[in-house]
C-alpha cells in the first residue's frame, strides 16, 4: 500500500534505486480502456494484486500516479517474516487463539506462496529465505518472549529457543534471551516490484504509470475512472493508495501515519561473525531491527515517530542516522560503523495492528487493499489472492477477521516497519 498520490513518501539518500541498472517504463493512460478490475497504485501491493491476478486470467489495469515502484516501495526494507509485530501470544489474548494461530497461518502461507511467485517469474526480485533472530531487550521482557516461544511452537511453527549465543549460530551479540524463527525471507522491494509488474505486463495486465486518477463514480454495477488524460470503465476498483478522489474513507480505516528511520552500511561491512542467513530484531517497542544484503551490507532500521511527514531537516536525520549507528555499534562493539546511504520514509499502520482487506458493504465493489504496519508485503500477498478469489466468487479463510468493517481499538505504542 501507498500512502497516497500526493504526500511526501521519504526523504534521505536511497539505497535501492541504485541496484536496479534499468528503469521499466510504462505510458501514461490516454483515452478510453474497460476491464474487469482497476488498480489504483504502483507500489508492492498493487503490483502483487496485478501479477496473481494476471496469472489467474483475469483483466485488469493498473494505474501509478508517478513511475511505478517510486512510493513507499523505494523505502521498504524488505523484511518478510510470519510473525507480526504484536506477537502470536498478544493477538490470541486479543482476538482468541483460534484466528490468531489462523493468522499467523495465513502469513506464514502466504510467505511460502511468495516464494513460489518469485520462483516461477523470469526476474531477479532478490527473494531469499532466512531464519530472524527475535531478542528479548530487557531481562524483564524474557517471560513474554518465553511465552511467545511456546505458543508459536504448541501450534507447529518453526521455532527454537535459546539466547543469542546457543542458537547454534555462535552469534557475537549479547541479549538477556532470544528465539529464532525459520522461513522468513528478504527481498529486494523495487526489484521485487517491477519483476511482478513485468510479469502481469506479460500475462496481460494493462499498466499505466505518470496517469493521475482525478475521481472515481459508480455508473449503474460498474465504475468510472476519470484520470488526466483517460479513462477506466471496471466492475472492481482496488484502492492500493489511501487516499483516492471519489472513494471515500472511513475514519476506522484510515491508515496511522508515522515515520521511521533506516540505513545502509557499505558493501563488505557485514561481520564474519554473523550468520548470512539470519535477520535481526527485538521485544522493544519501537524496536531496532537489520537484515543483510547479497553483498554484504547491513540495512537497520528503526527510532520510529508519531510523525506523519519524513523528516525534511537533514540535521535531524543525520541525528538519528548516528543514533541508528549506536545501535549497531553495540551489537558490534569491535567494529567501526559508518552509513553510505540513510533515509526516512512515512509508513501507515491500523490501530489493532491487522491490515485493512476487503469490501465495505457501504461501498461494494471497492476492493481495500490497505496492507499497514511491519508486514505489509505479506499482508499484500493475503491480499491479491482475497482479491483474486472475489472476483472467481470464491471463499477466503481471513474475510471476516481483516474486513474493513471490522471494530478495531486503537493501541498506545509505536511499531516499526520492517
Amino acid at each position: 500500500m501507498q500512502i497516497n498520490n500526493s504526500h511526501k513518501l521519504h526523504s534521505g539518500s536511497l539505497y535501492w534505486p541504485t541496484t536496479l541498472s534499468h528503469v521499466p517504463n510504462y505510458p501514461a493512460l490516454q483515452g478510453h480502456i474497460t476491464t474487469e478490475v482497476a488498480i489504483i497504485g504502483g507500489g508492492i501491493t498493487g503490483a502483487l494484486c496485478a501479477a496473481v491476478l494476471a496469472r489467474a486470467g483475469i483483466p485488469a489495469v493498473l494505474v501509478e500516479s508517478q513511475r511505478i515502484a517510486s512510493g513507499s516501495t523505494v523505502v521498504n526494507t524488505g523484511l518478510l517474516q510470519f510473525s507480526n509485530d504484536k506477537m502470536l501470544s498478544e493477538l490470541a489474548d486479543k482476538i482468541g487463539e483460534t484466528d490468531a494461530v489462523q493468522f499467523y497461518g495465513e502469513c506464514r502461507k502466504a510467505l511460502t506462496r511468495l516464494y513460489k511467485l518469485t520462483d516461477e517469474i523470469p526476474y531477479d526480485t532478490g527473494f531469499h529465505v532466512r531464519s530472524s533472530l527475535y531478542c528479548a531487550s530487557t531481562p524483564s521482557d524474557v517471560p513474554r518472549l518465553f511465552k511467545e516461544y511456546s505458543m508459536l511452537r504448541k501450534h507447529g511453527f518453526p521455532v527454537e529457543w535459546g539466547s543469542p549465543h546457543n542458537t547454534g549460530h555462535h552469534l557475537p551479540i549479547r541479549k538477556p534471551a532470544a528465539l529464532v524463527t525459520h522461513g522468513d525471507a528478504e527481498i529486494n522491494p523495487i526489484r521485487f516490484a517491477h519483476g511482478l509488474i513485468a510479469e502481469a505486463a506479460h500475462k496481460g495486465a494493462h499498466i499505466y504509470e505518470n496517469t493521475v486518477v482525478e475521481g472515481v463514480q459508480r455508473m449503474g454495477d460498474k465504475f468510472v475512472i476519470t484520470t488526466d488524460f483517460g479513462e477506466i470503465v471496471a466492475n472492481r476498483v482496488v484502492r492500493a493508495v489511501s487516499d483516492i478522489p471519489g472513494v471515500e474513507s472511513s475514519s476506522r480505516i484510515k491508515p496511522i501515519l508515522k515515520r521511521s528511520y533506516a540505513l545502509v552500511t557499505p558493501a563488505n561491512s557485514l561481520p564474519a561473525s554473523w550468520p548470512y542467513d539470519c535477520m535481526m530484531w527485538e521485544t522493544a517497542r519501537p524496536y531496532f531491527y537489520f537484515r543483510t544484503t547479497p553483498d554484504r551490507r547491513i540495512i537497520a532500521g528503526g527510532m520510529d515517530e508519531d510523525q506523519a511527514d519524513p523528516a525534511a531537516d537533514a540535521d535531524y536525520l543525520l541525528n538519528r542516522t548516528r543514533l541508528l549507528l549506536e545501535e549497531l555499534r553495540r551489537l558490534f562493539p569491535d567494529k567501526q560503523w559508518e552509513a553510505e546511504y540513510a533515509w526516512c520514509g512515512t509508513f501507515g499502520e491500523s490501530p489493532d495492528d491487522l491490515p485493512f482487506l476487503g469490501e465495505n458493504s457501504e461501498q461494494p465493489g471497492i476492493f481495500h487493499a490497505l496492507s499497514s504496519g511491519g508486514n505489509s508485503t505479506v499482508y499484500s500477498m493475503i491480499a491479491a489472492e482475497m482479491l483474486r478469489n472475489l472476483v472467481l466468487g470464491l471463499d477466503h479463510p481471513m474475510l471476516a477477521l481483516l474486513s474493513p468493517e471490522r471494530p478495531t481499538q486503537p493501541h498506545s505504542s509505536a511499531v516499526n516497519t520492517i
